[in-house]
């Protein structure tokens, strides 16, 4: 019987452990998605400047 109680603590562990392993998983995963957006934002800003001063170099 004390065998079967270790082994619910210990799986009881590795599940807490598990569901935090998912959610730090998951929350850089977001972050990862929000970095890719925001470069992507920058990307196109740099195009737009780099076309304005192509525009100003013309002139």
């Amino acid at each position: 019987m004390q065998n079967n109680i270790n082994m619910n603590l210990v799986v009881q562990s590795l599940n807490q452990k598990l569901a935090v392993a998912n959610y730090t998983a998951a929350s850089w995963e977001a972050k990862a998605t929000q970095l890719e957006q925001e470069n992507n934002q920058l990307k196109s800003q740099l195009e737009e400047l780099k076309k304005q001063n192509d525009k100003k170099g013309d002139k």
